[in-house]
C-alpha cells in the first residue's frame, strides 16, 4: 500500500479544508418574497445556528442545511439538531416524533424529506417551479410563496416515503397532524388536537 508523506498529507488537508470554507460561504441573495418566519402561539425561539452541511443550487441560488436545506430524507432522530428540524414549530416536532415512534411500532419508517426552511429557500424553489411548470399560477399549486409557506413559519414537515404517508394519513390524526392539501399527500401541518378530526383538505397551496 502507497503511503503518503506527511507535508504531502499536511497540504491535502489545507486545500480540503479551504475548499470546504468556501463552499460553506457560498450564499446569492434574492428577493424573498412578501414575507418572513412569522412568530405563532407556540414560539420556536431563535433560529438555531448549525454549521452548514448540504449545500446545492436551487434555481441559481447556493442554498445550504443553514438554510433548511437536506440532500436527503432522514429519520427525525438523525437531524434532530439540524436546522430544518430545530427551527420546527416545538408542539409540531413533538407530535412527530411521537408519530414516529408510533410509526416504528407498526414495522414503518417515517423519514423527513423537509422541515423549515428560510424565506430565501421557499423563494428559490417558487422560482424553480415556475421554470418547471411554465407560470407562476402553476407552480403555486406545488410552492407556496414565502410569506404563506408553512415550512417557512416552520408548522409543516415532508414526510417520506410512501408507505410512510399511507400511515400518516390513516394515524397522523391520532397526534393531530393533518394532510393540510389534496395534491400533496406528503406535506403535514398540526391542525387539530390529538385524536380530533382533521380540517378539509384544501385543494392546493394556492387556496392556503
Amino acid at each position: 500500500m502507497h503511503h503518503q508523506s506527511r507535508p504531502h498529507v499536511i497540504a491535502s488537508s489545507i486545500v480540503c479544508l479551504l475548499a470546504l470554507t468556501v463552499a460553506g460561504c457560498a450564499a446569492a441573495s434574492i428577493h424573498d418574497g412578501d414575507g418572513s418566519p412569522n412568530p405563532t402561539s407556540r414560539s420556536r425561539g431563535a433560529p438555531a445556528e448549525v454549521p452548514t452541511g448540504d449545500v446545492t443550487q436551487v434555481a441559481g441560488v447556493s442554498v445550504s442545511s443553514a438554510d433548511g436545506y437536506s440532500a436527503d430524507s432522514h429519520p427525525l432522530a438523525e437531524i434532530a439538531d439540524t436546522p430544518e428540524i430545530a427551527n420546527l414549530d416545538r408542539d409540531l416536532r413533538r407530535a412527530v416524533d411521537r408519530a414516529t415512534e408510533a410509526a416504528a411500532a407498526d414495522g414503518v419508517e417515517v423519514r423527513i424529506n423537509s422541515g423549515w426552511r428560510t424565506a430565501r429557500y421557499q423563494q428559490a424553489l417558487l422560482d424553480q417551479a415556475v421554470e418547471e411548470h411554465g407560470s407562476l399560477r402553476e407552480a403555486r399549486r406545488w410552492v407556496n410563496t414565502p410569506g404563506r409557506s408553512a415550512h417557512v413559519q416552520g408548522r409543516a414537515v415532508d414526510v417520506g416515503q410512501i408507505d410512510a404517508a399511507s400511515w400518516m394519513q390513516e394515524h397522523g390524526s391520532d397526534f393531530g397532524l393533518c394532510q393540510t392539501y389534496e395534491n400533496e399527500s406528503w406535506h403535514y401541518e398540526l391542525s387539530t388536537d390529538p385524536g380530533g378530526t382533521c380540517p378539509a383538505m384544501l385543494r392546493d397551496s394556492t387556496a392556503g
